[in-house]
């Protein structure tokens, strides 16, 4: 096989990424003759980290490009919204056997997406008024650097390291320097010489400190060699952290003391939390672009009108209703909108025709972080907190 191990677009538009039993399924259904209108909704009962008290939504353009043209109605969260355990994010509406086979790709655009979206939110939380960049997609498949990007992005981080995946958000990537560079050269201070010499003026000279084992060595000798141009030093291990304030120091005492220092190496929100204020940055990989999904799960609600469901979910066509403070309802699709609440569910596809405009990826980052700014602060909690249920009222 020469080809990359990658599903290509038009095998994912036409059904074939799908579980054996939803064509097995079409098979009993064209077999008997029956073809039933139903709704199904997407949800979630829980997240996959205790502490986890909302999600971010996203991959809802995903599943609109993949249900365009069918004969559908879909009704969805914006992208970028908040949401809560048990809420309906997604419903579609149509005869089963036309859109069946897309469960899977659907489930896995959204559990994935959000995944990513939730988690990167987290951390923008727990980084409050400090940088954060993505650094993980190495370990990701590179088929998903794009993805990966744009998730983080979009949630709050300030930057993304992938070439590729910046390029499909329209940004510019960040980064100066590995390990690698300065073991080929051999030195530290020649290798940061040699990338002030070599590498564009726009690019900040933040250099990597912590390759021969003293960060405080590492740091005073870019300071050395770099002098006004330092603008920061990065340290690419937790367990380093402990001398970030000794190296502030040592740059102070020189007249250096807005040279940033970023931290880097097994972060997450838990991390950036405990070390917020002993660095400036910091730069979050592996524990982002392999964030665990988001459970979502896609079940019947309705089958021809009536409302039917699986054991332990809840029949019936929903609507999720948000109040002011994300006082969120559940309530029946066609029931009365409680006072001062509106809508979350709303049209994405009618008749198979996508009716809803695309957002430049700017405006849905503002909805994501204006919506987290607007979370109660019992709902910020980065551990220990206590989940939110919505109301339920039919």
């Amino acid at each position: 096989m020469k080809e990359f191990l990658i599903a290509k677009p038009e095998e994912i538009k036409s059904g074939l990424n799908t579980d054996a039993y939803f064509l097995r399924t079409e098979e009993v259904l064209e077999g008997i003759g029956k073809n039933p209108n139903v709704v199904m909704e997407l949800f979630t009962k829980s997240f996959p980290d205790e502490n986890y008290q909302f999600g971010v939504l996203l991959g809802i353009y995903e599943v609109a490009k993949l249900l365009e043209g069918l004969p559908v109605d879909v009704y969805a969260m914006d992208e970028g919204e908040i949401f809560f355990p048990y809420e309906p994010v997604l419903q579609i509406r149509g005869k089963y056997k036309d859109f069946a086979r897309y469960e899977t790709t659907i489930l896995g655009f959204l559990s994935f997406m959000s995944g990513i979206a939730t988690k990167s939110a987290r951390v923008r939380i727990a980084a409050k008024d400090k940088k954060i960049y993505s650094f993980g997609t190495r370990r990701q498949h590179p088929f998903l650097s794009p993805v990966v990007e744009y998730c983080t992005y979009v949630s709050g981080f300030d930057g993304v390291s992938n070439v590729l995946g910046a390029k499909y958000i329209f940004k510019t990537p960040v980064g100066t320097m590995p390990h690698a560079l300065i073991l080929i050269i051999g030195d530290e201070k020649e290798a940061f010489l040699a990338f002030d010499q070599y590498v564009d003026p726009k690019i900040p000279r933040i250099a990597l400190i912590d390759t021969y084992g003293s960060p405080t060595v590492g740091a005073l000798n870019a300071l050395e060699v770099l002098k006004e141009k330092l603008a920061g030093v990065r340290i690419d291990s937790k367990d380093y952290a402990y001398l970030i304030k000794d190296i502030k120091w040592e740059f102070a005492r020189r007249g250096y003391p807005n040279i940033q220092i970023f931290l880097s190496g097994g972060l997450d929100e838990y991390e950036v939390e405990k070390f917020y204020e002993y660095a400036d940055a910091f730069g979050v990989g592996t524990r982002v672009a392999n964030a665990p999904v988001i459970d979502f799960a896609l079940k019947i609600v309705e089958v021809d009108g009536n409302p039917v469901a699986k054991a332990g979910n809840m029949p019936g066509a929903k609507q999720v209703q948000r109040g002011n403070g994300f006082n969120d309802t559940i309530r029946l699709f066609n029931s009365e909108l409680l006072p001062e609440k509106k809508p979350l569910l709303k049209p994405l596809i009618k008749e198979g025709q996508i009716v809803r405009d695309f957002e430049e990826i700017d405006s849905i980052r503002k909805r994501v972080l204006n919506g987290l700014n607007s979370l109660p602060e019992n709902l910020k909690i980065i551990k220990g907190g206590k989940v939110y249920i919505p109301e339920f009222l039919p």
